[in-house]
């Protein structure tokens, strides 16, 4: 399939980078745990985070200046034998998509302007919201200004941090899902049960395939 593979020294097992498991080898069937991340672009983090330390290899003197990103592709979030697809550019023209992968109600933010992805469950955690008794799903919404609030009690939230800065919910916690990004032909030749959410105007299109923007 069109990804990248990888093995181990211990047992020479070979590994899938979508899947996070191993396809063959020792340890063959074993399912490696995505940790949930941040992706942004380098300008971006370096901006936030500039005190920030970089692992380089031989190829560190490549350049990539004059490179302009491509927005051709889909966040794609996998929960147990459920996967969905978002397109990109669909989502980052309204900042926020509240849906369900299977049943887990999910929230993917993005931000046009910094490339910023961000994924969430949309359950309030901690004991911020549980004193508010917003224990049910919340739905989001990003205002003009870029602010981000959840419909139901229209409380603040940092979607850097997963935290909510004010309103009744001050100081509830989101928990992040996650994703990876990937074409959405290769997202659905790892997991051809996936939805997609949005469009492309160069995708191709095929499975089980769902425009909420037209």
């Amino acid at each position: 399939m069109n990804a990248m593979t990888w093995w181990d020294h211990e047992t020479r097992s070979v590994w899938s980078q979508p899947w996070g498991a191993a396809i063959e080898g020792e340890l063959l069937g074993t399912q490696l745990t995505l940790v949930p991340f941040d992706l942004v672009p380098w300008g971006v983090w370096l901006e936030r985070n500039p005190d920030t330390t970089v692992l380089v290899d031989e190829r560190a003197n490549l350049s990539f200046v004059g490179q302009i990103p491509h927005d051709k592709f889909v966040v794609g979030v996998s929960i147990g034998e459920d996967a969905k697809g978002f397109y990109f550019r669909s989502t980052a023209n309204v900042g926020v998509v509240n849906e369900q992968v299977g049943d887990f109600p999910i929230a993917v933010f993005v931000d046009g302007e910094t490339r910023e992805i961000d994924v969430f469950l949309r359950n309030p955690q901690g004991e911020k919201a549980v004193a508010a008794g917003a224990t049910d799903v919340l739905n989001f919404e990003v205002l003009s200004d870029g602010t981000v609030t959840d419909i139901e009690t229209s409380s603040i939230w940092d979607i850097r941090l997963g935290v909510a800065t004010g309103g009744p919910l001050r100081g509830a916690l989101l928990q992040r899902a996650p994703f990876i990004s990937a074409f959405d032909w290769a997202w659905r030749d790892f997991f051809p049960q996936t939805e997609f959410w949005g469009t492309n105007d160069d995708a191709v299109v095929g499975g089980t395939v769902r425009s909420k923007l037209d």
